[in-house]
């Protein structure tokens, strides 16, 4: 892309490609929801989704989720070159990303972040998500976890990891550090880690009281549970949040 392309874009004289508008305002209203949950933890947690011929959109460096618009929403491609728009992707993000959109070909959308309950469960010993409580159920086999410190990606090996470790599930718990969540859509991706970190809530304050956790069946009630959560309910609980930030904050969609 042209350098004067580039400061159009930015400055909002021009849109991107709108091929992709309705994903940047998708994974926008991602950031900006996930802001407000109080997920943020450092400007260089990353969220993406892929786009066509292996291509995917990402967050630029340096910016807060709460600053995330569609515009400045990264388009790019999988030896790490930005094709559209203005600024450069984090380091961890191409590694980490990339693999997983290449490997896993129904991640089209990966969401990684710190948040304080899930992460506080990936520092304790033998720390796992158990059925105790019903939001937890909907990852019933769903969750890796990875329990030795690895460090930050700084190669592909890390990205390659972290893909192998998804298998056929959807949530990697990485030991201290944070977690990784993998859906078909941004609307099914953030419903799961929202979830997710909520269940990881309950738990951690549960076990606080130093008593032993009460668990829900495990078995077949456990998996038909699970099954509830459908694709329907996902999207009204994500157009439902939606439509509250359109009203607080419509520039999101710019």
């Amino acid at each position: 892309m042209a350098g004067s392309h580039r400061k159009q874009l930015v400055s909002g004289e021009i849109m991107p490609n709108p091929k992709y508008l309705q994903d940047r305002v998708a994974l926008a209203a991602a950031f900006r929801l996930a802001s407000r949950n109080g997920w943020q933890r450092a400007v260089d947690n990353h969220f993406s989704l892929a786009a066509d011929d292996g291509l995917f959109l990402v967050n630029p460096r340096g910016l807060h989720w709460s600053e995330v618009t569609a515009s400045s929403l990264l388009l790019v491609n999988q030896q790490g070159e930005v094709i559209e728009g203005d600024g450069e992707i984090e380091a961890s993000a191409f590694y980490i990303h990339s693999h997983i959109h290449r490997e896993v070909p129904r991640a089209r959308c990966v969401l990684h972040a710190h948040p304080t309950y899930s992460t506080a469960l990936s520092c304790i010993e033998g720390g796992r998500l158990q059925n105790f409580h019903q939001d937890a159920l909907r990852f019933y086999g769903q969750v890796s976890y990875d329990s030795d410190f690895n460090g930050s990606a700084f190669d592909d090996s890390e990205g390659s990891r972290i893909a192998r470790m998804i298998g056929d599930g959807k949530v990697v718990v990485m030991a201290h550090h944070g977690v990784t969540v993998i859906g078909p859509t941004v609307a099914k991706t953030y419903d799961d880690f929202y979830f997710f970190e909520a269940a990881c809530e309950y738990q951690i304050t549960a076990m606080s009281s130093g008593l032993p956790l009460k668990l829900l069946p495990d078995g077949k009630a456990a998996r038909m549970a699970a099954e509830m959560f459908d694709e329907a309910q996902v999207d009204f609980h994500f157009r439902a949040m939606r439509r509250l930030l359109d009203k607080t904050e419509p520039d999101y969609a710019s």
